[in-house]
């Protein structure tokens, strides 16, 4: 009986000491670089205020709610002077998104130093959470209130196809519509050329510096390279805020010498080089039109494409003479695995005109692939086969059995 009062006496003090209030003497921090008066400004904790159990559980649960921190804990004890010294230990993130802020009219280096000033660990870096994000987006909006004419900010999450990696746009909902575009320092192109060869969807998707940016780099270098311009810059784009929710954006243009195509070198070795330079006709001293470049790499390639290389590509590598307004190519050539010929397939024929069409038919099993063979044999065969019998001819190809094996398939379709 003696022990079970004497048990039940020592619960009652503990549950006293939780549910009595008593003044907050001192306050430590570990496990984060968030300053200690940006942290206790998150939790609502204050030297001297009157603390317990709860008011403790309730400044973790705040700061674990913003999802800035990976876990949130806490341990008290005792002060000197009667009251709790309390240590609050926390994890800062180590899952963290690349970010960009898109607001129009602001200085992104500006405010990110900003935001870092506060939490180090959001240096052009938010948390992968979503709490997290719209804490960090409540923060801007707080911050930059005046830009938005009473818009909220959504953390918007992008993936790039290409590095397969995610990052976080914080943009106002919606985005400033554009009213007007406007370039200068052009001779070129005239602004209303310049203006219809951004595309529809960079006008009416809304405006964001970083994204307009990206579809004028693109598509008007596209545009001035094709004239041989290839040292064209776009200094600056400024938005300007118009009526209501809605921006005019002006590019400047810095054009640039026009250049003229040199030497054209193609590196590799059995190569049909003969056939190569024939199939690209490249315009030697005449404007570098890179769209015609292209077009003449594509053409390169095809030669290399029939020697059964079906994947071959042909890499350019550009040099800039810039004295002389020169540009020289070099093209490396990826050849890729060699296909070979499987079988032929065909469809649509009577049993003579398909025995004739064999007979025509001169890849072997076993032959290097060429992919524009069937061409050749349509040639052939309509020699000696009537072709106006035929409603329609193909030819396609498909894998065939084993690695690197394609077969070819022909279909006639009679009138």
């Amino acid at each position: 009986m003696y022990r079970l009062i004497l048990t039940l006496a020592a619960i009652a003090c503990g549950i006293q000491a939780q549910t009595n209030s008593f003044p907050l003497e001192s306050i430590s921090i570990e496990g984060t670089a968030i300053a200690k008066d940006v942290v206790l400004g998150i939790a609502g904790l204050q030297i001297g205020s009157k603390v317990d159990k709860a008011s403790f559980d309730a400044a973790a649960q705040k700061l674990n709610d913003t999802g800035l921190f990976d876990s949130v804990s806490y341990r008290y004890a005792p002060g000197p002077h009667k009251g709790y010294a309390l240590t609050l230990i926390l994890a800062d993130p180590k899952s963290l998104f690349a970010a960009t802020i898109d607001i129009p009219g602001t200085n992104e280096n500006d405010v990110w130093s900003w935001l870092a000033s506060q939490y180090p660990a959001l240096n052009r870096k938010v948390p992968s959470n979503d709490a997290g994000q719209m804490f960090v987006a409540h923060k801007l909006e707080e911050h930059l209130t005046p830009l938005l004419d009473g818009h909220h900010l959504v953390a918007n999450l992008e993936s790039d196809l290409m590095t397969r990696k995610s990052s976080i746009s914080f943009q106002p909902d919606p985005l400033p519509q554009i009213a007007a575009l406007h370039f200068t320092g052009g001779a070129e192109f005239s602004e209303e050329q310049l203006e219809a060869i951004i595309p529809r969807d960079a006008k009416e998707h809304g405006y964001t510096d970083r994204t307009f940016r990206q579809a004028a780099e693109l598509n008007l270098r596209r545009a001035y390279e094709e004239h041989g311009m290839y040292r064209v810059r776009l200094p600056s784009i400024i938005a300007e805020r118009g009526t209501g929710w809605t921006v005019s954006v002006t590019t400047s243009v810095e054009e640039g010498p026009k250049f003229t195509l040199g030497d054209v070198q193609i590196l590799g070795d059995n190569l049909p080089l003969d056939a190569m330079l024939k199939a690209a006709n490249f315009h030697k001293n005449e404007l570098a039109n890179w769209t015609q470049i292209q077009n003449s790499i594509w053409e390169l390639e095809k030669p290399v494409k029939r020697m059964g290389y079906l994947s071959a590509a042909a890499i350019p590598e550009r040099t800039f003479h810039d004295d002389q307004h020169v540009l020289d190519i070099r093209l490396s050539i990826r050849l890729g695995p060699l296909y070979h010929f499987g079988q032929l397939q065909i469809a649509g024929l009577p049993p003579n005109l398909e025995a004739e069409a064999r007979k025509i038919w001169a890849l072997k099993p076993g032959d290097p692939f060429d992919y524009g063979y069937s061409n050749d044999f349509f040639r052939d065969f309509f020699r000696s086969v009537d072709g106006r019998q035929f409603k329609k001819v193909g030819a396609s190809m498909q894998k065939g059995s084993g690695e690197n094996v394609m077969d070819f398939a022909l279909k006639f379709e009679p009138r």
